[in-house]
């Protein structure tokens, strides 16, 4: 039995999760022709937090908000899946703001004083976009109406299509997720896209940095090795290997937001 865990939670849905187990247990044979000793199933644990704080963490998907701000010391970047995403570079990706297909809003300004989704507080792509746009026009604080917090990107789908928000920012690839797997999708448009920014990173536990060279080596092998059967599905065109470093441009958007007077979406 491994001594480690894994995990790829960030775009873990249904829907694509035999592609996401077959993207695992490529990387898990190359990480035992390295010698290590690598688990043969992802954790699947309710609480993502839970995966990225495991003392035995080998791979693990995570927000890079997090890996900025509350994870960082705790794990090293490996790199990031390159999912194709429009008008990104590879390793990027950026958020689609949504609303209802028949709202006449053109851009941010049309929203003040009304509600809005996001997925988690800590989450970059559903949560920190909105701080950093709407920080130039917020007034002592404050910009929306009520804040609905529904846990993931395809709740907030939901919720928007539902009227219990009016928009909310959604992770490209979950977008494009929702737009193959969820109905909901029908009911709503993107009036804006976000900057590009480096996408989710994979990452090791500080414990087994050691390990982080292997380790980029079998995650670059394995998903040039796989097929368009599990490619198409999760919108996976390759890895690219990052550093921990690329990630610190997250926390310094969020940090000139809150000197503005925005530490959080209000």
């Amino acid at each position: 039995m491994s001594p480690y865990v894994a995990g790829l939670p960030m775009y873990d849905w249904p829907e694509v999760r035999d592609e996401v187990d077959a993207l695992w247990t490529a990387i898990s044979i190359r990480l035992c022709d390295a010698g290590i000793e690598a688990p043969t199933r992802l954790w699947r644990t309710e609480h993502k937090v839970d995966l990225w704080d495991h003392p035995e963490l080998l791979v693990g998907e995570c927000c890079g908000l997090s890996v900025a701000m509350t994870h960082h010391g705790r794990v090293e970047v490996l790199g990031a899946l390159d999912r194709g995403i429009e008008g990104c570079g590879p390793g990027e990706y950026r958020s689609v703001l949504v609303c209802r297909a028949a709202d006449p809003a053109a851009d941010l300004t049309a929203f003040r004083g009304r509600p809005v989704a996001i997925n988690e507080p800590d989450s970059q792509s559903g949560n920190g976009v909105l701080i950093t746009g709407v920080a130039p026009l917020a007034s002592a604080g404050r910009f929306f109406g009520e804040i609905v917090e529904t846990g993931t990107h395809r709740a907030s789908v939901r919720a928007v299509a539902e009227g219990r928000a009016d928009l909310a920012a959604i992770d490209a690839a979950s977008w494009r997720l929702a737009l193959d797997h969820d109905p909901a999708t029908d009911d709503l448009r993107v009036f804006a896209r976000t900057d590009p920014m480096p996408a989710p990173p994979l990452v090791i536990g500080w414990a087994h940095a050691h390990l982080r060279n292997a380790a980029v080596a079998a995650i670059g092998a394995a998903v040039a090795s796989l097929g368009p059967d599990v490619r198409r599905p999760l919108d996976l065109y390759g890895f690219v290997e990052r550093t921990t470093g690329d990630y610190q441009v997250l926390a310094d958007l969020i940090d000139l937001a809150a000197a503005a007077g925005y530490p959080t979406v209000a």
